[in-house]
C-alpha cells in the first residue's frame, strides 16, 4: 500500500479533497513506479497550502497560482495542463457538479458498464476546460489545440485508449474498501460496472495466465479482460486488479521463467510465461 498513489487521497477526510486527490493521483501514475510519487508529493504540499485540493482549486486565478505550478515537468506533463485542468474543474464547481456528480450522473442501470458515463465525464471536463483556457492565455479553439499533457490526461474511451487511469480512479472511489485498498464512496456506480485498469504489468501477467490473448493496451482488450474475470467475480470483477498489478510492481514475477521466483508463486501450475 505504501508504494501505490492511493495513499494520496488517502491523506484527506472531506470527499471533494479525496476525489481530486485521486483524480490527481490517478493522473500521474504513469512510468516508473519510483518517479512520479515525488511529483506528486510536491505537488500535494502546494495545494495543501491552499487549504486542501478542493479549496485550491475554488480559488484557483491562473495568473496568480499559474506560476505556483511551473516547476512541474514529469515526462508530457507540465504545469500548465494542471493550470487549465484546475480551470475547468473550477468552472463545473462553480456550475454547482460535484466530480461525483460528474462521473456518476452518465450511469443508467440497464448499462453493464461505466463506459458512458465515462465519456460523458471526461467529455463535460474537456468543454470546461476548454471554455476557460483564455484565462491562462491559451489559445485553444479545438481540443486538439490543448497541450499535449492536458489531451494525455483528458482521454476518453471513446478515443479507444485503454484508459487506465481513469478506469483506476474509478475503481479507488467506487470499491468498497473492505481489503483496505479502495475507498468506496461513489455507491451510484456498482462494482460490476468498472473495468479493470490495464499496465504493462496486468497485461502481461493476464497473458501469462491466459485471460487476453495478446498484450495491447486498448480498451477493447479492458473489456475482454474484465469480461474473462466477472466470470470469477461477476459483481466486482476489479478485485483482482492490486494482485495482478504489484505481482509485477513488487518484482515478484520477473516477467519470464525464473528458477527462484517462480516455484514460491502459486500461480505457476496455470502460468505459461516464456522461459527467455
Amino acid at each position: 500500500m505504501r508504494a501505490d498513489p492511493i495513499r494520496f487521497p488517502r491523506r484527506y477526510t472531506d470527499e471533494e479533497d479525496v476525489a481530486l486527490a485521486a483524480l490527481l493521483a490517478a493522473s500521474f501514475a504513469y512510468g516508473r513506479v519510483d518517479l512520479f510519487p515525488p511529483v506528486l508529493e510536491r505537488l500535494f504540499a502546494v495545494l495543501d497550502e491552499g487549504g486542501g485540493p478542493a479549496q485550491f482549486v475554488r480559488d484557483f486565478d491562473a495568473e496568480r497560482d499559474g506560476p505556483r505550478l511551473d516547476w512541474l515537468v514529469y515526462r508530457w506533463s507540465r504545469g500548465i495542463d494542471l493550470t487549465l485542468l484546475f480551470l475547468g474543474i473550477k468552472r463545473l464547481f462553480a456550475e454547482g457538479v460535484t466530480l461525483r456528480r460528474l462521473f456518476t450522473r452518465g450511469f443508467r442501470p440497464e448499462h453493464k458498464s461505466a463506459r458512458q458515463a465515462l465519456d460523458e465525464a471526461v467529455e463535460a471536463l474537456r468543454d470546461a476546460t476548454l471554455a476557460e483556457a483564455w484565462r491562462a492565455k491559451v489559445d485553444a479553439p479545438r481540443f486538439d489545440d490543448l497541450p499535449r499533457g492536458l489531451r494525455f490526461i483528458l482521454v476518453r474511451p471513446a478515443d479507444g485508449s485503454a484508459n487506465k487511469r481513469w478506469n483506476m480512479f474509478l475503481r479507488w472511489m467506487v470499491r468498497p474498501g473492505r481489503e483496505g485498498i479502495d475507498l468506496g464512496l461513489w455507491t451510484e456506480l456498482p462494482p460490476s460496472a468498472l473495468l479493470m485498469p490495464l499496465d504493462t504489468h496486468v497485461l502481461r501477467i493476464s497473458k501469462f495466465l491466459g485471460l487476453i490473448p495478446r498484450e495491447q493496451g486498448t480498451w477493447r482488450v479492458a473489456e475482454e479482460l474484465t469480461a474473462r474475470l466477472r466470470r470469477l467475480d461477476p459483481a466486482d470483477p476489479t478485485r483482482y486488479d492490486f494482485a495482478l498489478a504489484h505481482l509485477g510492481i513488487s518484482g515478484l514475477c520477473p516477467g519470464r521463467r525464473d528458477p527462484v521466483a517462480c516455484p514460491r508463486c502459486p500461480l505457476l501450475p496455470v502460468c505459461d510465461a516464456p522461459s527467455s
